[in-house]
């Protein structure tokens, strides 16, 4: 997961580009053309700017569900440890 933010990050810092009016020339086509790619870039929350800001949001809040999950089995198995090695105790008395 770490690799994938790494490389999310690296994408993110060319990602504004898609953001630009792209200079497709400057007659009456080119520019509606440049703004209907603009809109399709990023109008909404299926573009591809916005899908990609959302995944990066994403993989940050999946890490930290798994970091947070992980912590919480570490405890549950010391945990039971504890009670297991308190068992045994018992059991040898």
């Amino acid at each position: 997961m770490t690799q994938m933010q790494e490389r999310m990050s690296a994408l993110s810092q060319r990602i504004y580009l898609l953001q630009q009016v792209p200079k497709f020339g400057t007659d009456e086509y080119a520019k509606r053309a440049a703004v209907h790619f603009l809109v399709a870039m990023d109008s909404d929350d299926r573009s591809l700017v916005r899908v990609f800001y959302a995944t990066q949001e994403m993989l940050a809040s999946l890490r930290q569900a798994i970091k947070i999950a992980i912590s919480k089995y570490d405890a549950s198995e010391e945990a039971s440890t504890r009670a297991l090695t308190i068992f045994k105790d018992q059991e040898f008395r």
